[in-house]
């Protein structure tokens, strides 16, 4: 008996018999609060998607929660195999998941309500599959965060010094370069043209998707917290230097051949270039901290 007994003495994450059961057992109560979020946040998520669709801030909306999926079903072996066992400490979740989305529609603001579904699914896993299952999900569940588009008020407190950083950098390199600029706020005056660094040119919306970027690769490829942390870092300064070559590229291109061939195809095609310049500075600050990470190892084994 005493043999019987220590052989069911198993970690938090090895099934146990008759283990699958009880998760089968979740599929019908699963189902049943799928259709219940599905009513509740039906015009939230059909409002959500046409703002991916219409705003270019938030495009790659519609990749993140296929990443997050995709994370949570790298990991169904390890979820199959955790006890699940509910834990008091979802409640508190899951009612402010449910006092955020009242708040939010009251009040008329979106991030509440499209935010707190994240926080009700977050309460519904612990109260109902417990803190090992949770901490599985968590990172795929807090990257879901990138979906969410800011609240205006937010956004354009972070868009506004972009765009001064933006002109800024702009006019210090054109002025190295000996072209004449004059810095008026966020309006480059050249000698033939007058370049004025919008909301839509502070790069704010590189910033946003760089930084998603950053936060999945790292996550997936690093291994220590130290550089996924510098790797998701570097996306700022980097995406500031490539706006800011994207702006002189523009005055350089309307002194030299006229206005008129900077717009248009130009402004479109150069966004698209320069997150790819972005991306591959990215690459080398990644190559640089698996490097470090290699020598670090060596000299310490």
């Amino acid at each position: 008996m005493a043999t019987d007994i220590g052989k069911y003495a198993l970690s938090e994450t090895e099934p146990l018999p008759g283990f699958a059961r009880t998760w089968r057992g979740l599929v019908v109560p699963g189902l049943l609060f799928a259709g219940l979020l599905t009513l509740l946040y039906w015009t939230v998520a059909v409002s959500l998607v046409q703002q991916w669709w219409t705003d270019d801030n938030y495009s790659h909306g519609f990749l993140v929660p296929l990443f997050s999926g995709y994370l949570v079903w790298q990991r169904r072996g390890e979820l199959s195999a955790t006890r699940v066992r509910g834990h008091w400490s979802g409640w508190p979740v899951l009612v402010f998941g449910v006092v955020c989305l009242i708040v939010g529609d009251v009040a008329a603001e979106n991030f509440l309500q499209r935010s707190s579904l994240i926080l009700i699914i977050a309460g519904l896993v612990l109260v109902h599959l417990g803190t090992a299952a949770f901490r599985l999900v968590a990172f795929p569940l807090a990257y879901l965060l990138f979906m969410i588009p800011l609240p205006a008020t937010i956004f354009y407190k972070l868009a506004f010094p972009l765009q001064m950083v933006a002109a800024t950098n702009s006019a210090a390199v054109l002025d190295m370069l000996g072209v004449p600029v004059l810095l008026d706020g966020n309006v480059l005056h050249l000698s033939r043209v007058t370049l004025g660094v919008a909301e839509a040119c502070s790069g704010i919306r590189s910033l946003i998707s760089l930084l998603a970027l950053a936060v999945a690769w790292a996550y997936l490829t690093l291994p220590g917290l130290l550089g996924m942390t510098i790797l998701v870092a570097a996306a700022i300064p980097i995406t500031i230097a490539a706006n800011a070559a994207r702006i002189v590229a523009t005055g350089l291109i309307g002194q030299t051949f006229g206005m008129q061939y900077a717009q248009g195809f130009f402004h479109t095609f150069s966004g698209w270039l320069i997150f790819v310049v972005a991306f591959a500075c990215l690459l080398a600050v990644h190559s640089a901290i698996r490097f470090g990470t290699r020598v670090w190892r060596g000299r310490h084994a």
